[in-house]
Parts: structure tokens; sequence; C-alpha cells
């Protein structure tokens, strides 16, 4: 936002579009809420996109498991949209959305439509009941072991804290999965997105360049705050 400053957010609809870009963003602070003040016809700025993606296309006839965690969903979008466009590729998709309440859980339009799809698994994992749908309450991990997949062959993205990445994670490899084959979508504070301003540089990384994507493989090499 000119005069106001930038900031890097998730593309969750891709490039379905047509040449248009739809965003979803959060008013939380300067530049959030600037934007969200804005008008039509009004002009901003774009860059990107920058950093690595998820490498889907490796994903072919396995199993894929894709957990959302509150507004962890945003960043996965695009890669959930990508595999049902392409769904003869790959074997059975588990999507988990997590929250604090159903309330709390984007997109739910999206998942209604997902769950109809053959071969698609969506279940929710909330903190609170709900009668909005049938949801779990209690811990993502709970949800796991009655996916039924072939764990040392499946694939898994994972987009929410650290912490909660961490204990998914955990699970997953005594479920059988390789830590290679996990993969997260970390955030930091990203400005410049091409590695010159260092603000979203952790240890020697910079989360813009080398991720946002990191296996949990390379999550563990990472200083401790993630």
């Amino acid at each position: 936002v000119f005069g106001v400053g930038e900031v890097a957010l998730s593309i969750p609809f891709g490039d379905q579009h047509g040449g248009e870009f739809e965003f979803c963003v959060k008013k939380v602070g300067k530049v959030t809420s600037a934007l969200a003040a804005l008008k039509p016809g009004d002009i901003i700025g774009l860059r990107g996109p920058y950093g690595k993606g998820f490498p889907y296309r490796s994903f072919t006839g396995r199993d894929v498991l894709i957990v959302g965690s509150g507004v962890g969903l945003a960043p996965v979008r695009t890669i959930i949209v990508r595999l049902l466009q392409e769904r003869e590729r790959y074997g059975r998709i588990a999507i988990i959305a997590s929250a604090t309440s159903y309330e709390g859980i984007v997109y739910k339009d999206d998942l209604r439509r997902w769950a109809a799809v053959p071969g698609v698994d969506v279940r929710y994992a909330l903190a609170r009941p709900t009668d909005a749908v049938a949801a779990h309450v209690g811990y993502i991990n709970d949800l796991l072991p009655e996916l039924g997949f072939d764990w040392a062959d499946s694939r898994a993205i994972l987009c929410a804290s650290p912490r909660r990445i961490k204990l998914v994670s955990k699970d997953l490899l005594q479920l059988g999965m390789h830590p290679a084959h996990i993969y997260t979508s970390l955030e930091t504070h990203m400005r410049c997105g091409v590695g010159k301003c260092g603000h979203c540089k952790v240890g020697s990384h910079y989360m813009c360049l080398d991720g946002p994507v990191f296996t949990y493989e390379e999550m563990l090499q990472l200083p401790e705050e993630f």
C-alpha cells in the first residue's frame, strides 16, 4: 500500500481466475488495516511470487494429508485446488481443518464442496463442540490413525504454528512417515521478499528465499524458535 508499507500474503485462489488475483486479508496491523480501507479503483502494488512452493508433482500416486490450523488453510488452499484439479494423479486426499471453534474455520463452503469429491476426506478438529458439522472435539493428532493411509509412502502438508507442526509431525513419524515427506509452511516477518532486507533471516536461512515451504527434516535444522 503506497505510503504505508507492504506485507507478504498468500495467494489462496491461485491462477484459476483468468488473470485476476483474489486475496484473503486478515485485518491485524497497519498495512492490512490500510488494505481494508481501500475502495474499488484504488491502486496497490504487487510483487512476486517468491520463495519455494510445494513440490506437488512428486506426490503423484500417493495419499496426501493436508492440515490447516486456524487461518493456516489460506496458504494451502491453492495446493488443495491444484490437487483436486488433477485428482486422478493422486491417491486419497485427507483435509483436516482445525480451529478453536467452527466460527474460526475459513473457507467453510470450499470444505463442504471438497468433501463431496470422491476420494477426498474432510475432517474437523475443534476445541469447542458444534452442531454445524460432524467434528472431533480435540486435537488434530487424534484423527490421524483412523485415516488408514499407507504412511510410509504418503505425503503431508502442515500449516500451523511451529509448536502444532512439531506435535503433529511427531505422531506422523510414529505412524511411519519420513521427515522429508512432511512439508511445512512457516511464517515470519517478510518485507522485501528477495533476501535483501534481512527481516526474515532465521539462522542462516532467508524465509522468503529458502522457504516458506520446508520439509520437517529441514525445519528441525532451524533455530529453536521454529
